[in-house]
């Protein structure tokens, strides 16, 4: 009797050992829920986004819902452990760190929170990137280390697209000597068109919509353009700029409607001037209103 006691012990005993290795083992693979982030999943598990990619085989933050990802590093089939562990020279092994890498800004995406999500300063990002202003646009490729490198062909990403669905395009140069001269002067007209009231589908100093007021101001300044929507001049011929100056497109999206829904003239200093609902105004890009819908600074081809 004593001895079929033991026996059932012993059973149970392999039972709960062989569950809680399989659980260990699940535990090791984690599968994408809508609304996860690789920065999301690497931070529940205690491990680095680098770490996560390294272990997949990953090439940029992109993951897709149902995806499964191996969560912590697999050890070797062979574990050799020390002879002696209080007086092995062998150091712990700590998650590594993403050193030399670039990131591709996704919607949502803000420069604080991108610095964050890498562990250094908003100061360190805009002085490796060149950026002037805390600005982002989707699609934009940033460098986040010192040492980080960005591939040729890398500053246009395939989710900034124009509504053919080529790649949309991006400038890094400032506008033309005719370009500054037509900035210029479309801001003086823009600030003289303070408090003009709103007005859908306006395009006189008698009323003025957001794309309305694009298209009187560009106009009066020298610059020729049709009359179309912000959703239009988004994706028409229009270019990202890396670097905003006074004068540039500002877009935002989802505010009366959803997608691309608002625009404004870039004034410098985060603020820029635009037709709201109250009329023709200067607001602040950093207000977390426009900070959470701004799109994309762009420039008409016309003035590259």
């Amino acid at each position: 009797m004593q001895k079929s006691k033991k026996w059932r012990i012993l059973a149970l005993s392999t039972i709960a050992t062989s569950f809680f290795a399989l659980q260990t083992a699940e535990a090791a693979t984690y599968t994408v829920q809508k609304g996860d982030t690789l920065s999301k999943i690497a931070q529940n598990h205690q491990v680095t986004i680098q770490d996560i990619k390294t272990w997949n085989n990953l090439t940029k933050d992109t993951i897709y819902v149902a995806q499964k990802l191996e969560v912590t590093k697999q050890p070797s089939n062979q574990e050799v452990k020390p002879l002696n562990p209080s007086t092995s020279t062998t150091k712990p092994v700590t998650p590594s760190k993403p050193i030399s890498t670039s990131y591709t800004v996704v919607k949502g995406d803000t420069l604080s929170k991108i610095a964050k999500q890498y562990n250094v300063t908003l100061k360190e990002l805009k002085d490796w990137n060149e950026l002037t202003t805390d600005a982002i646009y989707i699609g934009q490729v940033l460098k986040v280390s010192p040492v980080a490198s960005i591939p040729e062909g890398e500053t246009i990403h395939n989710n900034v697209t124009s509504n053919t669905g080529a790649p949309s395009k991006v400038t890094t140069k400032d506008p033309t000597l005719s370009g500054q001269a037509i900035y210029k002067k479309t801001i003086e007209v823009a600030n003289l068109l303070v408090g003009t009231p709103y007005l859908y589908g306006g395009n006189t100093p008698e009323g003025l919509d957001c794309s309305g007021f694009i298209f009187y101001a560009f106009n009066q300044s020298g610059l020729k353009i049709g009359r179309d929507s912000s959703e239009g001049y988004f994706f028409g011929n229009t270019s990202h700029v890396k670097t905003p100056v006074a004068g540039d497109l500002v877009f935002f999206e989802n505010t009366y409607k959803e997608g691309i829904s608002h625009m404004g003239i870039y004034l410098g200093d985060n603020k820029f001037v635009h037709a709201g609902t109250d009329g023709v105004e200067i607001s602040d890009v950093t207000y977390s209103y426009w900070s959470s819908r701004l799109v994309a600074y762009k420039r008409f081809d016309l003035l590259k």
